[in-house]
């Protein structure tokens, strides 16, 4: 193990690496000074992501190695960009954004080092890794005759849409499973369906996320010898989020480096808002002896109480931020449930300075989007707002499209960055050159190739200057005016690869350039945002589920209560009772299905920084809890 110390006298670099960020509290300067292996739990708003960037600044300073390096680790593209972005800003942590460090999520790393070069040496063709894309063939698939008996079976199934789409391999023999409930038993002509149509998948290269980690254990049960590489390559480890790990991931991540290499894991076990998957009692984060961050500097005591109330750990959540708006409850009639949204947003405007609203984005979110239940509004996040959702792109469409991979760029995914830009614009230009029958394309199974197969085919700066165009300008050049012109660009830039008896009217009708664009982004951004004018200011504000919205920070956030169907109760109610002080019975006593309501009520309630509302129908808000949450500080509206 070469893994680099920090000692106390190192804490001094701070003030020159990050002006912005100082750590002066006992907590964070315990964090920051671990040198073993260790667990921390921190409450939302604790600067955690920006403490882990700090750390790594100053190992950065330190690092001796040439070939060994750090690795970090995070669930999403967002976090690993505000990581990287941190670590960027100077010489020190720039160098840990390339060899032999690596930043990046959980499925990357196991892609990168594992899953992918086993693939590759099997001569497996990978298309796309997707789980939307993999249920969206599945289902197109699932119209040949050949699956006529297929068909059949599902119908008559509960869940028979889930079987066929959720099929993914496990473990090193490749088992095909389901995500939930039972697959048919193996002598039948249903379950051998099944597998074929796996099979189909297969080779077509498409491909789920959970795939990965059986092709990763292939790889490992191939090359054992690879632990041994990978643990030494990376003496130290950081898993952020570390609470939105599964077990098929911490379990892989565990045999690469647990108890090999220096790992620490950060995260707040009450934000893990998947606790009904399997497997999730192995889960052992936070281990015995873990360090806490208590103290949260995203907002005041007002919110951090409410917050405190509704998490199920029990430990106090403490708000050091500088927030004075009491946190405000509407109610509101069954009928009026569409009123809500506008009306929190007029209260955004008296409440909120313009220098306040407009520090960080304003937002609503609910932890539904739609739903079933005999039950008054509010079911779900279109119970509020009809028109949410309608014009999305989903993530297939974008796959085969080429204006939704140039033009939205993942936005729809909340994973933009110019990484992600490149890796659509490739991807676009792949199905475009395979659609013009391309010898270029030939062999290509994945859009990262692109590049060397440019270079062996003895002309990559064409393509590579049409990635860079596309990438910065394609939201401008898709726009329905700009489309001619656009493919015009195309066919001159990929006129080096394209077959010498292809004339730019036959490449301009390929169906390729077929299918949503700018119409369906522009519906969407108008179906995920309310407009608001009031006192002579306008407020737009963005909607969305709470899992969406999880890690953000808000100048002010709106939870809407949902119904949470088989717990048979809607989350804000029953989490005003804790924040009011008179519910019944202890949080941990509550049934599964409300708990992990009460998770979702804490991720919401928890993203402000000044002003906090909640949503709940005036049917289910008793006189006497009102009366307890006014004693609390709360403020009610009717709306």
């Amino acid at each position: 193990m070469s893994a680099v110390s920090l000692g106390p006298a190192d804490l001094a670099d701070l003030t020159t690496l990050t002006k912005d960020l100082m750590f002066d509290d006992a907590e964070r300067r315990s964090a920051l000074l671990e040198n073993g292996s260790r667990d921390f739990n921190a409450v939302p708003g604790s600067g955690k992501t920006s403490l882990l960037a700090a750390k790594l600044l100053l190992l950065a300073k330190k690092w001796p190695h040439a070939r060994r390096g750090i690795c970090v680790l995070s669930h999403t593209n967002v976090a690993r960009d505000e990581i990287a972005q941190r670590l960027g800003g100077s010489a020190e942590g720039a160098q840990l954004l390339s060899y032999p460090h690596f930043v990046g999520t959980i499925h990357a790393f196991v892609n990168q080092f594992f899953a992918m070069p086993m693939l590759r040496s099997l001569g497996q063709k990978v298309d796309v890794i997707d789980d939307v894309v993999f249920a969206d063939k599945a289902k197109s698939l699932l119209q040949l005759g050949m699956f006529s008996g297929l068909r059949v079976y599902l119908e008559n199934q509960n869940n028979g849409d889930g079987i066929a789409t959720s099929l993914f391999y496990r473990t090193a023999d490749l088992q095909v499973q389901i995500e939930s409930g039972t697959l048919p038993g193996t002598h039948t002509a249903s379950y051998k369906s099944l597998m074929t149509l796996k099979k189909m998948l297969t080779k077509d290269g498409i491909f789920r996320h959970r795939d990965m980690f059986a092709y990763a254990d292939l790889a490992l049960k191939t090359c054992p010898h690879l632990v041994d590489v990978v643990h030494r390559r990376f003496p130290m480890v950081f898993i952020d989020e570390m609470q939105d790990t599964s077990w098929d991931q911490e379990s892989f991540l565990n045999r690469i480096f647990d108890g090999k290499s220096v790992m620490q894991r950060l995260g707040d076990v009450d934000q893990k808002i998947l606790s009904d998957e399997e497997n999730a009692d192995l889960l052992t984060f936070p281990r015995g002896g873990y360090g806490c961050i208590s103290t949260s500097k995203r907002f005041g005591p007002a919110i951090a109480s409410a917050v405190g109330s509704v998490r199920l750990s029990g430990n106090a959540v403490v708000g050091e931020g500088t927030g004075t708006h009491a946190p405000t409850l509407l109610l509101y009639s069954t009928a009026d449930a569409a009123k809500v949204l506008p009306h929190y947003g007029r209260l955004v405007i008296d409440r909120l300075t313009e220098d306040e609203a407009g520090a960080r984005e304003v937002k609503a979110m609910c932890t539904r989007k739609a739903g079933e239940g005999k039950v008054a509004a509010g079911r779900h996040l279109v119970d509020y707002w009809p028109a949410y959702g309608e014009g999305q792109q989903i993530a297939s469409m974008r796959s085969e499209c080429f204006w939704g991979l140039v033009g939205d760029a993942k936005k729809t995914l909340l994973e933009a960055s110019l990484s992600s830009r490149v890796s659509d614009v490739r991807r676009a230009l792949l199905l475009v050159l395979r659609a013009a029958g391309s010898p270029l394309a030939d062999g290509v199974r994945d859009a990262r190739a692109l590049p060397r197969a440019a270079r062996e085919f003895g002309a990559s700066g064409p393509i590579e200057g049409l990635t860079r165009h596309l990438a910065i300008s394609g939201e401008q050049l898709c726009v329905v005016g700009q489309r001619d012109s656009t493919i015009q660009l195309v066919y001159v830039g990929l006129k080096p690869y394209l077959p010498d008896e292809l004339e730019f009217d036959e490449f301009s009708e390929m169906s390729v350039f077929d299918g949503p664009g700018p119409q369906g982004t522009t519906s969407s951004t108008a179906s995920t945002r309310c407009q608001v004018s009031h006192l002579g200011r306008s407020l737009e504000f963005g909607l969305g589920t709470t899992a969406g919205m999880k890690g953000e920070t808000h100048s002010a956030s709106l939870v809407l209560e949902s119904y949470g169907g088989t717990s048979r109760k809607f989350d804000v109610a029953l989490g005003l009772e804790y924040i009011a002080g008179i519910a019944s019975k202890k949080l941990g006593k509550l049934p599964k299905t409300q708990q992990a309501q009460m998770r979702n009520l804490y991720v919401a309630m928890s993203r402000p920084a000044a002003l906090l509302c909640l949503a709940a129908n005036e049917e289910r808000v008793p006189p006497g809890l009102r009366t307890a949450l006014l004693s609390k500080g709360w403020h009610i509206e009717v709306v």
